[in-house]
């Protein structure tokens, strides 16, 4: 099971995400604790951002890092002139 630790040392890495026939790379900006998950181990979130030319719609996508692989529900929460801001929660 992930755990936020995993994560942490990951935090400022790019993960590719292939769309189709495209890679679209997003940077882990924060891992965020949930002080009150009812989680075994913990809860937290995850902050990626992405580039602003594609809007990746709320799904599971296939995130692979030098460190990290993983199958992550991720949601659309911002956007701003550089890009659009993700959310993974694991609670």
């Amino acid at each position: 099971m992930a755990s936020a630790s995993d994560f942490e040392q990951a935090v400022g890495s790019v993960f590719s995400v292939a769309i189709g026939d495209r890679t679209v790379s997003l940077e882990l900006t924060a891992v965020r604790q949930i002080a009150s998950s009812p989680r075994t181990g913990g809860g937290f979130t995850l902050l990626f951002k992405g580039p602003r030319e594609i809007a990746l719609p709320q799904a599971i996508y296939h995130l692979t890092s030098d460190a990290i692989t993983d199958d992550i529900f991720i949601v659309p929460v911002s956007v701003d002139a550089t890009g659009y801001v993700y959310e993974a929660v694991f609670n």
